[in-house]
């Protein structure tokens, strides 16, 4: 009786555990907006964000960028500065190339269904156009002269 209740015990405790290590990734295609996306897969590689820009890179990939949907902005994202992260995540591809992302700009489409781990890399300012001095040598504008004279009596 004792051997049984420790067996149930380990079994209640690993069974968590064990459940993480079994989760499989779903084959099936899915539809998603109006594309067709492939099955899930993890994916690791570099994404860049900022207020134009949500691309991801895969490691180890030649290929063109991939257009990220799915990424919930961290404080800062989003704005004048350009944040990298390294990503491990779930997510599935478009089935095939179109234009995706700003102007039909991307190949394909990813969408993150699963963060597994996100390290920001780098934060950079964007480049500001120096400022323009302002001319100091400009005349004044003469006073506009009445249509009509004026008669003084």
């Amino acid at each position: 009786m004792r051997f049984l209740a420790i067996a149930a015990l380990a079994a209640a405790l690993l069974a968590p555990a064990m459940a993480g290590a079994q989760d499989a990734l779903d084959a099936a295609p899915m539809t998603w907006h109006g594309l067709q996306l492939g099955p899930e897969q993890v994916f690791e590689g570099t994404f860049t964000n900022d207020s134009q820009t949500s691309t991801f890179r895969p490691d180890g990939a030649a290929a063109d960028a991939l257009w990220l949907s799915g990424w919930e902005d961290r404080p800062g994202d989003g704005g004048s500065i350009v944040r990298r992260y390294h990503l491990r995540f779930v997510g599935r591809e478009t089935a095939a190339p179109g234009k995706y992302g700003p102007m039909g700009g991307y190949r394909n489409e990813v969408l993150l269904t699963h963060l597994i781990s996100a390290r920001l890399l780098i934060t950079e300012p964007e480049k500001e156009a120096p400022a323009t001095p302002a001319k100091t040598t400009a005349k004044p504008r003469p006073k506009p002269r009445p249509k009509h004279p004026v008669k003084r009596t």
